[in-house]
Order: structure tokens, then C-alpha cells, then sequence
């Protein structure tokens, strides 16, 4: 099967994924699982990261994380207060004052469409090294921008990065549907 991709490669390179995702898939080779995306959960990356480490949501087209996240910020076992804006033109100086707020508090600061803004991508990367480790601290910084080369590489290395994709067929479809309801909404 893997000589068979090589020549694909050569003559149909436009047929080469689906050609690897079969090989993957295939009986004596690793399985389906491996080439399905996990379930999007925020909560999960939220505990992975600390205050002094960015969750970088990288944008889709057809994907929203802002609701997700909101949802996140209400949770009963978090509840934080989040403060988002959205960068661009003239959004420095209170993008600073809402970080710099939100930082002396222990709440969340979201900062969305990053590529929009890359004159404030150094003075965001120094304020994010600027911040000292603490366990306890609450504080956490959300980013949020479409792929771009302009993306400091600090922040990216030192990020949590997430990525939520539309969910592609029914069967995706529906199982997101599902894990996004939480308990209680199910029950009634």
C-alpha cells in the first residue's frame, strides 16, 4: 500500500490524502482513531495552561470559539470574569489597560483577530513574558487569530494552541451537538 501512495504521489498528488488516511486506517496499520480530531474541549486546554501561559485559539472559517468560551467562563467549578476586545486600529492602548486590569485581578482577557493588529504583536509578547508563574494565579490570557507569519513565535511556542474546526458529515455533526450539551440541559 505505501509503494502504491509513492506513485500517486507522482501521478495524482491531488488524491494523496484520502490515499494516506486509507493506509492509516487499514486493517493491520494504527486505525480510525487516528485520523479523526478529538472532541473541541476548552476545559481541557484551560487546565493545561497556567497564567503566564497563552491559549492561542487559532481561527476557522465556519467555527466561532467565542461561544464555547463564554460558556467555559460560566461554568460552575471556573466562573471568571472575562474581559474581550477586539484588536485593530487604535485598540492598543486599552488592550494594554485591559490586560494589565485583568492581570491584577486573576480574570481571563481575550483578545480577538491578533492578525489584525501586528504592531501590537511585540508589545503583547512583552507583556505575556513579563508575567511570573504563579500556581494560584487565576489570570489567563486567550488570543485568537487566523494563521498568520506576523505571529510572534514565542507566544506560539509557548502557547497552548487550539484549533476548532467545523465538523465535517453528519456523523461529526451530530456527536459535537451532543458533547455540547452539558448534563443538566440533557436531563430536562
Amino acid at each position: 500500500m505505501f509503494h502504491r501512495i509513492m506513485i500517486l504521489k507522482i501521478i495524482r498528488p491531488d488524491k494523496i490524502i484520502p490515499a494516506i488516511q486509507d493506509l492509516i486506517c487499514a486493517e493491520k496499520e494504527l486505525g480510525h482513531d487516528f485520523i479523526q480530531p478529538p472532541p473541541f474541549d476548552l476545559k481541557k486546554n484551560y487546565e493545561e495552561a497556567r497564567c503566564n501561559t497563552p491559549i492561542i485559539l487559532i481561527l476557522s472559517p465556519g467555527a466561532d470559539p467565542m461561544d464555547e468560551l463564554d460558556k467555559l467562563s460560566k461554568n460552575p467549578s471556573i466562573r471568571k470574569r472575562m474581559t474581550s476586545l477586539s484588536l485593530g486600529q487604535g485598540q492598543e492602548k486599552i488592550a494594554i489597560q485591559s490586560f494589565n486590569d485583568a492581570k491584577e485581578r486573576g480574570e481571563w482577557v481575550v483578545m480577538q483577530n491578533c492578525h489584525l493588529c501586528p504592531s501590537f504583536m511585540p508589545t503583547l509578547e512583552r507583556l505575556i513574558n513579563e508575567i511570573e508563574e504563579d500556581p494560584m494565579n487565576e489570570f489567563r490570557v486567550w488570543l485568537t487569530s487566523m494563521p498568520s507569519s506576523l505571529f510572534p513565535v514565542s507566544i506560539l511556542q509557548n502557547g497552548v494552541k487550539v484549533t476548532n474546526e467545523p465538523p465535517k458529515g453528519i456523523k461529526n455533526n451530530m456527536l459535537r451537538s451532543y458533547l455540547g450539551i452539558d448534563e443538566d440541559e440533557f436531563e430536562s
